[in-house]
């Protein structure tokens, strides 16, 4: 090489040495330890330090990509904040956003596995979580890059690393869609699920390269700042279960890649920051404060080598006129693309959405329409990004399918146990069939066997511009046992026990205008049977009648939750006219009508929370039909009888129900435990002219709830005026939906 190529050489090296140096940022994956990002970035503005391009993986991607796109550190903490995890560890939208059909099967459902039925064989989820809020939390948060493609054109420079899930390659993202590179770098294995983007299936980037140092390098950087805030293994006296064995496997991955990219650190032009959070774990979002303050701490114990990428306030203030978010006013919506490819509805949610094409973008209405679409329960993710066609702005949505279904099983056991020889339970079973058609047709078919035998089955088809109208024929059988007893005010005095069937065919027609309301009508064709199974020969043997009904219902429901309910109220009323014959022994013919009203408002304050609620079934008429009676007992049902031990035309409760968590509230996963109690008072009638106040009943009751992934569980003690006294192990809710 000749001399004048050496000088050359030697001069190009030396360029970081005479100012043309490039600081680079790598923070690595860590969860909810992520968070240590923060305090380092906190010091780096402090101290003047700017940043010419950063990296990272999983929650490092997080925090790197929102610096990079012109976030600081103090926007970025209180993102982070602000966020409620445990809500954004749930796919689905609040229940009170939730569609009525949805909160219904809430009520009817204990829990929420759910099993796909896929060619004929059992599939199951790719992750405990879909990243559905995610997903929109991070497209909400990078609108000003919603245009951009290329990250060099960022404010910082940036790269995402993840992970190939298919040939277990690496991933860099340095174009395309930021918030979709964000949030496939973020992918824990088993916890969210895989997602595909650009025709790859991608998990998190830390499975391959927890710390980019090397990318840093590739993007020239040539001093850096190295944050690495990885989750130690744990010690042997942890590793006591399954999944703690898994996750310390994975851990030993990460951390020989990780150590293998330290070592190719320069002590004298590197900085590697190690926030001590020894025992704090990933998921432990509930001390993100913690974890700042620790980044914190590690920058400014090791401030004087930070220093050296200091430089004057000229120079930062030039940093940080770069460093801005992208200016971004909300376009006007020229076009609706919703894309078919990846499901088998797409028509469907374009219904939902079409409301915005011709308006300012509304983040707030767009967000609550995709939930609403999502909260069907039949999508895996229904994503969205902004479009330009010749000069105009439109919406560009994503639903995907389920990948386990389009078919799918659902379970809920109820027990109930009263100590006394008086049990229970109630299996369900259900098979639901979607997709039938690209507007949301669906067919429901439900099993129970237990204390209720009985088999559903319908249709079930939206329709109008946005989907807010449906049409649901459907068929229905329903037994169980009735015991009669000469003294209401006695759990003791059974006089028979009869069976009762019911058989039902009709069709339902509804209208929902929003998420929290519902009004319906329905008409039914019902044949109706009582059977004497023990009891005096005096008694009928059986009874039996057919009879037509036409129903009208309207439902409010924006409580929520519909175990341990803190805000929100539930409203049903309904009215329904009945003509049947009768027979037993001889003939009886008449019509009647039935008012129902069922009603529950919470509220809380603090750690304690109140449920007032009130019951009504009043039938009326001249006929005496089997149809028309309601039934009192239970755990805050008037307590110490036993479910629907008390039958009558007319039946009445009012209640107060007090419970207060006794456990921890801010921990991401936690089985959260209540203590409370119940005062009821309600009443049975023969008819309306018999009802009289003197004839109510009081009633309590004191109960341990526990809210499990089965759904609400009660242990307590209920007592009735009389000297009813039930306890209870029951699972089930608390509130009851008009059948």
């Amino acid at each position: 090489m000749s001399k004048l190529g050496l000088l050359a050489g030697a001069w190009l090296l030396a360029l970081p040495l005479a100012g043309y140096a490039k600081t680079c940022l790598v923070l690595s994956g860590g969860g909810a330890r992520g968070a240590a990002h923060i305090g380092v970035l906190k010091v780096l503005e402090r101290e003047r330090i700017p940043v010419d391009c950063v990296t990272g993986t999983s929650m490092g991607a997080v925090a790197g990509g929102l610096y990079a796109a012109g976030y600081d550190a103090q926007a970025i903490e209180l993102v982070l904040k602000g966020i409620d995890w445990r809500d954004m560890f749930r796919d689905n939208p609040p229940r009170e956003e939730l569609p009525m059909r949805r909160k219904e099967d809430e009520l009817r459902f204990l829990s929420n596995i759910e099993l796909g039925l896929k060619d004929g064989s059992i599939a199951l989820p790719r992750g405990l979580v879909q990243g559905q809020k995610m997903q929109l939390l991070l497209r909400r948060l990078l609108l000003s890059t919603a245009l951009l493609s290329d990250f060099d054109q960022l404010p910082i420079p940036f790269r995402s690393v993840a992970t190939d899930i298919g040939s277990g390659e690496k991933v860099v993202f340095a174009d395309g869609d930021l918030a979709m590179a964000i949030r496939a770098s973020m992918s824990v294995p088993g916890a969210f699920a895989p997602i595909r983007y650009r025709g790859r299936l991608m998990v998190d980037g830390g499975v391959v390269d927890n710390m980019p140092i090397d990318l840093a390098r590739e993007m020239g950087g040539t001093q850096l700042i190295v944050v690495n805030v990885s989750e130690p293994l744990a010690g042997e006296d942890q590793l006591n279960s399954p999944f703690g064995i898994a996750n310390q496997m994975l851990t030993a991955l990460m951390k020989r890649e990780t150590d293998a990219q330290i070592a190719t650190l320069d002590h004298e032009r590197d900085v590697l920051l190690v926030p001590d959070m020894a025992d704090m774990g990933s998921a432990e979002f509930h001390r993100t404060e913690e974890a700042v303050a620790a980044g914190t701490q590690a920058a400014l114990a090791n401030l004087d080598a930070l220093r050296r990428y200091r430089v004057s306030e000229a120079d930062y203030a030039a940093f940080q006129a770069r460093h801005r978010q992208r200016p971004f006013d909300p376009p006007l919506v020229a076009f609706l693309n919703v894309l078919r490819g990846r499901s088998r509805t797409a028509a469907y949610v374009e219904q939902r959405l079409s409301d915005a094409v011709g308006k300012p973008l509304d983040m707030a209405k767009l967000e609550k329409d995709i939930g609403l679409a999502y909260g069907d329960g039949n999508y895996e993710r229904i994503t969205y990004a902004l479009e330009q066609r010749e000069g105009q702005t439109g919406l560009a949505v994503q639903p995907v399918d389920k990948g386990w279904g389009p078919n799918f099983l659902r379970f809920g056991l109820r027990l109930s146990d009263d100590f006394a020889g008086r049990n229970s339970y109630q299996l369900i079973g259900e098979a639901n069939f979607t997709g039938l058609n690209e507007y949301g047709g669906e067919s429901r078919n439900r099993a129970e066997l237990g204390r209720v035998t009985g088999l559903h089955s319908e249709f079930y088809q939206p329709f109008g511009e946005s989907g807010q109208f449906y049409v649901a024929p459907y068929l229905d059988y329903r037994a169980y046992n009735v015991t009669l007893s000469n003294n209401v005010a006695s759990a003791d005095e059974a006089l028979a026990e009869y069976r009762r069937s019911r058989s039902n065919s009709g069709v339902e027609l509804g209208y929902t205008p929003s998420s929290t309301w519902r009004l319906s009508g329905a008409l039914a064709h019902h044949y109706d049977e009582a059977r004497r199974r023990v009891g005096p020969p005096d008694l009928p043997k059986a009874v039996n009648e057919i009879s037509l009904s036409a129903l009208l219902r309207a439902t409010h429901d924006n409580l929520d939750d519909s175990g341990f309910p803190s805000r929100g109220t539930r409203l049903e009323l309904s009215h329904e006219f009945l003509v049947g014959d009768s027979n037993s022994g001889g003939s009886n013919s008449g019509s009647s009508d039935v008012l129902r009203l069922s009603w529950d408002s919470a509220f809380s304050y603090g750690a304690s929370r109140w449920l007032l609620g009130a019951r009504i079934h009043s039938a009326g008429g001249d006929g005496q039909l089997l149809s028309t009676f309601g039934g009192l007992g239970g755990l805050g049902n008037l307590s110490g009888y036993s479910d629907n031990q008390l039958l009558a035309n007319q039946t009445a409760l009012a209640r107060v129900i007090y419970y207060r968590r006794l456990n921890d509230t801010t921990r991401l996963f936690s089985m959260p435990i209540y203590l409370g109690g119940s005062l009821e008072a309600g009443g049975v009638w023969s008819s309306r002219e018999a009802i009289n106040r003197e004839d109510l009943i009081g009633a309590g009751s004191v109960f341990v709830g526990l809210d499990t992934f089965l759904g609400p569980v009660f242990l307590g003690f209920g007592h009735a005026e009389g000297g009813n006294n039930s306890f209870y192990l029951s699972f089930g809710s608390l509130l009851r939906s008009d059948p």
